[in-house]
Order: C-alpha cells, then sequence, then structure tokens
C-alpha cells in the first residue's frame, strides 16, 4: 500500500507543477498579446491623431496665408507682384492637396469621414471663389475683385473653417479615448503580473507541502503484523 501512495502523491505534485507551468503558458501569451494591443493603440495615437492634427493645423495656416495673399494680391501695384503672390498661393493650394490626400488615408471613425467630406466640399468653393477673386484682381478690376473677397471669399473662408475645427477636436477627443484604453489595459496587465505572482507562490508552496510529505513517507517503516 506504501508504494501505491507514493504514486499517487507523485501525481499530485507532476498535476500541481503542470498546472504551474499552463499558467504560466497562459500568462506569458496574455501579456504579449496586450502589449501587443498597447503598442498598436499608442502608435494609432502617434500615426492617426498626432501626425494628423499636425497637418490640419497646416492646412489652417496655407488658408490663411492664402487669404492675406489674396488681399495682397488685390493691393499689388506691378504684374511681377502679382505673379510672385499668385505663385504662392498655387503652392499654398498643392501643399494643402498633399496634406489632404495624407490625411485621408489615416484612421477615421465615421464622425470623421463625414466632416472631413463636408471640410472637401467647403474647400472646393473656397477654392474657386479665391480663384475667382483673383482673376478679377489679374484684369485690373480690382473694386469687383474687393468686394468679391468681402462678400463671397471671406464667408466662404469662415465656412470651411468649421468642419476643419469639428476634425480637430475630433482628433483631441479620439486620441484621449485610445490613450485612456492603453492606460486601461496596461493596469490590467499589472494586475494579472501580481495574481500570476500570487498563484505562482501558493502552487510553489503546496508543491513543496506535497514533496515534504512524500519524502516523509519514505522514512515510514511498514509495520509488520503477525497472526497470533
Amino acid at each position: 500500500m506504501n508504494w501505491t501512495y507514493r504514486i499517487r502523491e507523485q501525481n499530485k505534485v507532476a498535476l500541481a507543477l503542470g498546472a504551474v507551468f499552463i499558467i504560466i503558458v497562459l500568462a506569458n501569451w496574455w501579456v504579449s498579446y496586450s502589449m501587443k494591443e498597447v503598442s498598436n493603440q499608442f502608435k494609432s495615437v502617434y500615426q492617426d491623431r498626432l501626425v494628423p492634427a499636425l497637418d490640419i493645423a497646416a492646412m489652417q495656416e496655407r488658408y490663411y496665408q492664402n487669404l492675406m495673399l489674396l488681399e495682397e494680391h488685390m493691393q499689388a501695384q506691378s504684374k511681377e507682384q502679382e505673379l510672385h503672390l499668385q505663385a504662392k498661393f498655387n503652392q499654398n493650394i498643392k501643399e494643402v492637396d498633399s496634406l489632404l490626400a495624407k490625411y485621408e488615408t489615416t484612421l477615421l471613425t465615421q464622425k470623421e469621414a463625414e466632416d472631413l467630406q463636408e471640410f472637401k466640399a467647403a474647400l472646393r468653393q473656397l477654392t474657386e471663389l479665391q480663384h475667382a477673386a483673383m482673376n478679377l484682381s489679374q484684369t485690373s478690376d480690382k473694386a469687383a475683385a474687393s468686394s468679391m473677397y468681402t462678400t463671397e471669399v471671406v464667408p466662404a473662408f469662415n465656412q470651411m473653417l468649421l468642419p476643419l475645427h469639428a476634425l480637430s477636436k475630433l482628433q483631441q477627443e479620439v486620441g484621449h479615448e485610445l490613450y485612456a484604453s492603453a492606460e486601461k489595459q496596461l493596469s490590467s496587465l499589472k494586475t494579472l503580473s501580481y495574481l500570476v505572482i500570487a498563484l505562482a507562490v501558493i502552487l510553489a508552496l503546496l508543491v513543496g507541502a506535497l514533496l515534504q510529505t512524500s519524502r516523509s513517507m519514505k522514512h515510514i517503516k511498514p509495520q509488520k503484523f503477525h497472526l497470533n
């Protein structure tokens, strides 16, 4: 009976060691998976939120510049100055088109996609009006260009800013949500690590106790019983 008891104890030890191994493997897998998710979230904060926010600010700056360039164009006293201002104006439009194409490749929420379409429509209207006002200025019809600038270009510019500001605000909100989610996952990983350590300690104590019991059983001499 003694050897059968020792086999049972050895099976318990093996089971406990197997449980420790399984827990370690599962914990390692979950930590690796969670760390990858956290890394992707922080990468998204940079690639899909921080960089696009800077691009939005750059687009806004270019159109503020174009507004001033158009005003300067209407006050220009020579063709050379007009051509110089028009070249800077067209360069800004090309840069905005490039930034916009880059922005469209980033991860967009449904609300961002809707605001983006609204922004593009307002941008097309503003660009057409600016070109029309500049064409009037180039033909020396400065009065008509100035009137169009005041009554149509400036209101169209202000209208274009509405969806652009909405996109900028969404960048901040979604970026904050991604950061909060990453922080929550990191907190969960910290709790999991403490739990795994606690389980490992408990199981190690159990294994030690089982081994101690097994060694104690080996030193017990079997009793010999004789019939009277």
